[in-house]
Formats: structure tokens, C-alpha cells, sequence
């Protein structure tokens, strides 16, 4: 091979076809830029929702006791949040919603907040502290919510003038910034005038249609070394890309087709995100223990959709490596057939590896013992954030803990759920757990990780043993 990169992956799962914006109603004016605003929701890690579907229209008490409507504002663009006077997020997310409306109110583009909260919450008070001004509607019976999917908060809809959802975007943002973006949707779908035609939104009620995967991540995959050598652990990296919330897809460790004689010793990850690109990346550490050519290929990556349950699964082209024999202080090592000087040659270059290894005193260390330090120390911080006080941050912690010591293996049906409902109140709703269930999260965690505590003596025995020889 001549390039260190292997392959690129090419799209997991199925895309969905690209349609252009039509008309939504009798007498309405399709977009003259079907898929400028596609891309302009993207570049700015909103995801579109492809093609655009009818918003179902909704009638809810106002605070003040009057009664608001979506389609009071057809013909704008409507920026449709969902909050609760709980959600911790909800509350940093706000006051850019009342700086959008603020800049930008009165010009084409409404802001509009639904609270889910319950009858009893402190709405009016939560609404005055934050000085929010924008039109605020009251849904304390939620239906209107779960008609909008938003089981988790916050979650903002785009509707555009013809009354149809373009766009959905999960978890806090500054919205204050996306005026540029909003200005350019105007210009691409301007504002109209006049009632909505009949048939427009969707029946009240009916759930909208948003489509699972509209933004599919990507993946690439690289190997770090053209030539590794036999015996000697090599890494093969697998990159995952998608755009808007890092929560928006729950990555799975990716299958490797490993042919024979190439072992896994062990798979790490990593993760960052910056201006609404996300990036996970796999490094799988690789071993083969004799020269030759294979082929890494498929390597299969999954993902399981927020909200959904089952993981979308895709395969993309490995790497072929060549295995080369390993080699003794940068030279090729000398067999037995070279005769006798060959001997003396194998002997001498023997003798001086042994007194190095004698020398440096230091022992290789073992794939399963670094694994298990790396997932010691993050359960040691997770009960740093506990000392500290943080439930919230403890849990997620524990959670994330507790997925990567189960690995494939899955807890009963109740006991996932009962996690997951607990997670998301934590990272969405800041809500801090019962100590008596991070109690058990962290006897169980400690468990699990005991049992994978490498057995140190008969490693450290082998070490021995080799600086011996």
C-alpha cells in the first residue's frame, strides 16, 4: 500500500432521496430555492426534515387566559420551541430565543413557546424572571407535546411560511446566532400575508411525521502503519461525522471481519464536537503473530437512532495489510539455514536483547491490564463528581461506565428503560437521581469492574521470567 489513509466509508444506512420543496396547499407558492434551505439548516447542524411535512396545527390557553394558535402566524417563519420551568438546558436556551425575537420579531419570523409543564408549575414567575416577551402557550396536559415528540427537551421545530415542518433541532443552542441563517430562509421562502388555505396543517392531534435518519453519519476508516510487524499490536481507527446534537445518534462498537490469524486485543474511543459537527472515532488495536497479507474487510458500523430501539446497521470497506516478520534493532533476523555463523549471529543479538531487557527493567504491558486502568480511572472520577455533589454528572457518568463494561451483553427490558428515563432527566432536565439509586448504578459498576481486574501476579511472574531469559 502507498497511502496511509485505507479507505473512506461511504454513507451508512439508507439516505433518504432528495425531493424538491413543492406546494403544500391550493394557491400556495412553492420555494424558488428548494434545497438552499436543506443545506442552510445543515451547515448550521439543524436537521432538516426531507421532504417538508405539514405542521399539525394546535389551540392552547395563552398566559395571559387568552387562547394562541400555530396558525395564528402562517405565513412566517416560526421558530416552535417546546420547555418546562425544570428543564436546566431550557432555561440557558431561552433568553437567545428572546434575543431572536427581539432582532428579528415583527420581520417575517415568530418565535413561539409551548410549556409542557404541569398545572401546578410556576410558569407566569419562571417566564417574568427570564424576561421572555415572545407569544407563550400553556399545554399542562402535554398532549400537544407528544404530538410534537418532545419527550425530551428542549426541542425546537422550523415551520415555514406555507405552514410546513423544514426542520428539528434537539438540546439547548443559541438561537441569537442563526439570524444570518434565518435571513436567508426568508430570502429562499419569503413571508406571505392572508389566512392559511384550507387543508394545510395536519389534523389536530395526528403525531408529525419526521423521519428517523435524514443526516446519516459517515464513516472513514484509516490504519496507522502500511507495514506492521508480526507479533507487534497495530491500530485500525474508525471515524464516525454527522451534524447537530452529539445526542442525536448512540454509536455502537463497530464489527470488524477479522480474517484468520488477526486478533482484537482491544477497542477505545474517543469523542469531539465543535461548530454542529460531531466526530467519534474508534481505534481498534490489531495483532497478527505472522507475516502475510489480510484483509480487513467489512467493517460493519452501527447506531441506534434517538427515540428509536433498533440499531441501523451499515458496512463499509476495510484496509488490506501486509504483515511483515518482525525484525531485530532494524535488521531483517537471520535463520537457522545460514549455517552455523547464522547460530552465532541469533545467539549474539539474543544476548544483547536480553541484557536491554535486563537493563530497562521494564515489562510490556498487557492490552487487558491497560484496559482495565483506563476504565478504573473513569470510575474513579465518576466518584469524584459524586464527592463533589453532582448527581447528575455521577450518573452519567456511572451510565456511560456501565455501557462500556457490558459490552454486547444487554440488561433485562426494565432495567434498560428504567436507566435510559433516568439518564435523560439528568442530561436533559438536570434532575439529580435518588442517592439509593446511584447506590446500586455504583455497587454494580464496582462489580463488574472487579471481575475484569487483570490477575497482576502471573503477569508480573511472566516478566519476569523473561528478563531471565
Amino acid at each position: 500500500m502507498t497511502e496511509r489513509t485505507a479507505i473512506i466509508g461511504t454513507v451508512i444506512g439508507t439516505a433518504l432521496a432528495l425531493s424538491n420543496l413543492g406546494a403544500a396547499s391550493v394557491g400556495a407558492q412553492a420555494p424558488t430555492s428548494p434545497t438552499s434551505v436543506r443545506d442552510l439548516l445543515k451547515g448550521h447542524g439543524i436537521r432538516p426534515i426531507q421532504p417538508p411535512t405539514p405542521a399539525t396545527d394546535f389551540e392552547l390557553q395563552d398566559l395571559a387566559g387568552g387562547r394562541g394558535s400555530l396558525s395564528d402566524h402562517y405565513g412566517n417563519w416560526v421558530v416552535l420551541t417546546f420547555f418546562a420551568t425544570w428543564c436546566g438546558p431550557c432555561r440557558t436556551e431561552l433568553p437567545t430565543l428572546e434575543r431572536l425575537h427581539q432582532q428579528r420579531g415583527g420581520s417575517g419570523v415568530v418565535v413561539l413557546g409551548v410549556s409542557i409543564d404541569d398545572p401546578d408549575a410556576p410558569v407566569e414567575s419562571f417566564v417574568r424572571q427570564l424576561g421572555l416577551t415572545f407569544p407563550i402557550l400553556w399545554d399542562p396536559t402535554k398532549q400537544v407535546g407528544a404530538t410534537y415528540r418532545a419527550s425530551s427537551i428542549p426541542v425546537s421545530y422550523l415551520v415555514d411560511p406555507l405552514g410546513r415542518l423544514v426542520g428539528v433541532s434537539r438540546g439547548s443552542r443559541d438561537w441569537a446566532s442563526l439570524t444570518p441563517m434565518l435571513d436567508a430562509a426568508l430570502a429562499a421562502v419569503p413571508a406571505t400575508s392572508g389566512a392559511p388555505p384550507p387543508d394545510v396543517y395536519a389534523d389536530a392531534g395526528e403525531a408529525v411525521a419526521t423521519p428517523t435518519v435524514s443526516d446519516p453519519p459517515t464513516a472513514e476508516v484509516r490504519i496507522d502503519t502500511e507495514t506492521p510487524e508480526a507479533g507487534q499490536p497495530f491500530h485500525l481507527d474508525i471515524e464516525l461525522h454527522w451534524a447537530g446534537n452529539f445526542e442525536e445518534y448512540l454509536p455502537h462498537p463497530p464489527e470488524i471481519l477479522l480474517p484468520e490469524g488477526v486478533v482484537q486485543e482491544s477497542v477505545t474511543a474517543e469523542s469531539s464536537s465543535a461548530d454542529g459537527r460531531n466526530q467519534l472515532t474508534y481505534r481498534a488495536t490489531l495483532r497478527a503473530d505472522e507475516p502475510g497479507r489480510y484483509a480487513l474487510d467489512p467493517v460493519e458500523v452501527r447506531y441506534t437512532p434517538r427515540f428509536e430501539s433498533e440499531p441501523v446497521a451499515g458496512r463499509v470497506a476495510g484496509p488490506t495489510v501486509t504483515v511483515v516478520a518482525p525484525t531485530i534493532f532494524g535488521m531483517a533476523p537471520v535463520t537457522v539455514a545460514a549455517g552455523a555463523g547464522g547460530l552465532v549471529i541469533l545467539g549474539l543479538a539474543g544476548l544483547l536483547l536480553g541484557r536491554k531487557l535486563r537493563a530497562s527493567g521494564k515489562r510490556t504491558e498487557s492490552p487487558a491490564l491497560g484496559l482495565y486502568e483506563d476504565l478504573h480511572a473513569r470510575f474513579e472520577e465518576s466518584r469524584k463528581l459524586r464527592l463533589a455533589g453532582d448527581g447528575a454528572g455521577t450518573l452519567l457518568a456511572l451510565a456511560d461506565l456501565d455501557r462500556s463494561l457490558r459490552g454486547d451483553e444487554e440488561p433485562d427490558e426494565a432495567a434498560r428503560k428504567s436507566l435510559q428515563e433516568a439518564v435523560e432527566r439528568a442530561r436533559y432536565g438536570g434532575e439529580v437521581p435518588p442517592a439509593e439509586e446511584l447506590d446500586k448504578l455504583q455497587r454494580d459498576v464496582a462489580r463488574r469492574l472487579d471481575e475484569l481486574r487483570p490477575d497482576t501476579e502471573s503477569q508480573d511472574r511472566a516478566s519476569i521470567k523473561l528478563k531471565d531469559q
